[in-house]
């Protein structure tokens, strides 16, 4: 019964918001649609690229301490005509890519599954996170609040 009342309560919130909501291995994931041109979403990502140096110096500093960090960037990923915007746990850098593993989860898309190992441009990137594990401080995240108060 609980989890009928909680499949309802994401029938309701889909509904009502008209976003799309999905829960997979006891995650919540929600999509958010906005125009190509929004221009908040964009000066966002340029936010996040100015700070890219930032990124790319901690990544090389604690890259490889995977216990006490955790690097994860988003991107656009492309199939046909269809845009999803997904984060990737960054894995190395090198030459202007940084080599991730996708930790997302499509709504639409079919070209690409969790764990994938992919390359994204650093020009790509639309955000990033730096998470320190062990103070559970986070750096970055530009957008999350923004695409957060979408409906």
């Amino acid at each position: 019964m609980k989890n009928l009342l909680f499949i309802l309560l994401l029938f309701v919130i889909t509904g009502a918001y008209g976003q799309q909501t999905k829960v997979e291995n006891n995650v919540l994931y929600k999509s958010v649609t906005l125009p190509k041109d929004d221009a908040r979403f964009l000066a966002l990502k340029g936010t996040a690229q100015k700070y890219m140096p930032q990124f790319i110096d901690s990544l090389q500093k604690h890259g490889n301490d995977t216990q006490g960090y955790r690097f994860v960037v988003k991107s656009d990923f492309v199939e046909g005509d269809t845009h999803e915007h997904m984060w990737s746990e960054v894995v190395g850098y090198s030459n202007g890519f940084f080599k991730a593993i996708f930790i997302d989860s499509p709504f639409t898309l079919k070209n690409i599954k969790l764990g994938d190992k992919i390359s994204i441009k650093e020009t790509d990137i639309e955000d990033w996170a730096v998470e320190n594990i062990r103070t559970k401080k986070i750096t970055g995240e530009f957008s999350e609040k923004y695409l957060n108060s979408k409906p």
